[in-house]
């Protein structure tokens, strides 16, 4: 692609800008242009860089995305940036990121990643960028106005942000203490419960663990039917096991003394027993 160096921002190209509600669309000129940008002061702003004809290449946050026509990309504008595009029809849309933020708490804004073409939202969005553009010459600063609202709105419809792995395990594992006293639990439906595959979450929970879905159910299953047993000398030892999820009391005894090295009933008599006191 062959691209011509500025060193003016792409407003030196503009056809077009007006401010409209929170934000400003800006119409750019059709001829290509290569820009790096190294912000000297913060301005909190997202800018949705949508293509309608050519194609481009932008880059932040150390990821680098291309853009062909009919996508568009999230770039912030308090962090550096490289943005160039080849011979084409384009817009640049700004909106305040602490209104986009409060407004969709949990869409994906990372910048510098193509959107428009695999998630339906993002499509919906990109179609709607592209319709503005196209009716730059059309559209009076009241319509503009509008359909900054609209694309506003619509950013409600693109991909949600990553979760998190530590986020994921910690709501695995609340799933799994609300559980844990079913004997029909199985890993696999704490994974579907969070969207994932057990393989994923697995993988997640050695990392962040050290233990496997099955391994962290089973150990919980047995430090809840120790503290019982030692809480609640009234109940069998077979009674406290089933309550944990053990449905066989001879599986749950070498389960218990694997664990703790002491059988149940042991545990219990040492346990209400108590320390000796010489």
């Amino acid at each position: 692609m062959e691209l011509t160096r500025v060193a003016a921002p792409p407003d030196a190209m503009l056809e077009r800008a007006v401010r409209a509600g929170p934000g400003e669309l800006l119409w750019l000129g059709a001829a290509p242009f290569e820009v790096r940008c190294e912000p000297q002061q913060a301005t909190g702003l997202l800018k949705i860089v949508a293509v309608a004809e050519g194609e481009g290449v932008v880059a932040q946050g150390g990821r680098r995305a291309i853009l062909r026509e009919g996508t568009f990309a999230w770039v912030q504008s308090d962090a550096p940036f490289e943005l160039s595009m080849s011979r084409g029809r384009r817009l640049l849309l700004r909106l305040p990121l602490s209104v986009v933020q409060q407004r969709h708490p949990g869409v994906d804004l990372r910048t510098a990643v193509g959107r428009g073409e695999e998630h339906a939202g993002e499509r919906v969005v990109a179609g709607l960028l592209r319709q503005i553009l196209r009716e730059s010459s059309s559209l009076s600063e009241r319509d503009c106005a509008a359909a900054v609202g609209v694309v506003l709105e619509a950013i409600g419809m693109c991909g949600r942000a990553p979760e998190l792995p530590q986020a994921r395990v910690e709501r695995a594992l609340a799933e799994i203490e609300l559980r844990l006293g079913d004997p029909a639990l199985q890993p696999a439906d704490i994974a579907r419960a969070q969207g994932v595959s057990r393989r994923y979450l697995d993988g997640v929970m050695a990392e962040q663990l050290g233990s496997s879905l099955a391994a962290h159910i089973r150990r919980r299953r047995l430090e809840r039917a120790a503290s019982e047993l030692s809480t609640r000398p009234d109940d069998a030892v077979f009674e406290i096991a089933a309550r944990w999820g053990f449905r066989d009391t001879s599986h749950f005894t070498r389960l218990f003394r694997s664990h703790f090295a002491t059988t149940p009933a042991a545990y219990r008599r040492a346990a209400l027993d108590g320390p000796s006191i010489d």
